[in-house]
């Protein structure tokens, strides 16, 4: 069951490994929590296609390792640069879309579109 509900919400693309997402909805938003510690929001871009979202960024640790001023003796977060595709489930309005980084966590939140009906006059002949 786990790994069916997995192929409905996030598709899987090539990656050097992903941040942890939570996906959740309101009445009237999609939100998805990302958990990026350490990551300068500069270095963090967020896009859109279709009904895909994506994630990239990079960590960069290089000033730190580089300069030997540190030893790593376990490195368990070590991804360096990473990618996120995950499958947007319901319709959204992209474009008016915001995230917000607070305490090492990305909150990204879509307005969900409201369907509506539309009725066709049926024609006799």
């Amino acid at each position: 069951m786990k790994s069916v509900l997995k192929g409905l919400f996030f598709y899987e693309a090539e990656t050097c490994g992903g941040p942890l997402v939570d996906l959740y909805e309101t009445a009237e938003d999609l939100v998805f929590e990302v958990d990026l510690p350490g990551i300068d929001p500069a270095n963090i871009s967020i896009k859109v296609y279709e009904n895909l979202l994506i994630i990239e960024g990079e960590r960069d640790d290089e000033e730190k390792s580089a300069s030997g001023e540190i030893k790593y003796l376990c490195m368990e977060r070590g991804i360096k640069d990473f990618r996120r595709v995950i499958k947007i489930p319901v319709h959204v309005n992209a474009t008016a879309g915001d995230a917000i980084y607070n305490n090492g966590v990305m909150t990204i939140t879509f307005p969900k579109l409201k369907g509506k009906i539309i009725h066709i006059a049926i024609e006799k002949r």
